[in-house]
């Protein structure tokens, strides 16, 4: 599995395991981590991350020449991000 700006991180010296989403336009710089843990598995926290890659670039569209609004918008969770599934609950 293999996207742009998407990339896995899997280290044994740190206990986070899951994918780092990272997208620079204009000299703004937004990255965020997808935790296999906090998404239930792998590949949903991969899904996730593709989900707001895509939808950061559907506004990037829409704003090309103020990335850096875009980018605070999807930090501040103005945008809502990926849905989390409920790991541990019943």
């Amino acid at each position: 599995m293999t996207q742009r700006n998407i990339t896995r991180y899997t280290y044994e010296t740190t206990s986070f395991q899951g994918w780092r989403l990272s997208i620079c336009r204009k000299w703004n710089q937004f990255t965020k981590y997808f935790s296999d843990r906090q998404y239930g598995s792998e590949e949903a926290a991969f899904q996730a991350a593709i989900e707001m890659r895509d939808r950061i670039f559907d506004a990037l569209k829409k704003t090309p020449d103020d990335p850096r609004a875009v980018f605070e918008q999807f930090k501040n969770g103005t945008v809502d991000t990926p849905t989390q599934s409920k790991v541990g609950t019943n």
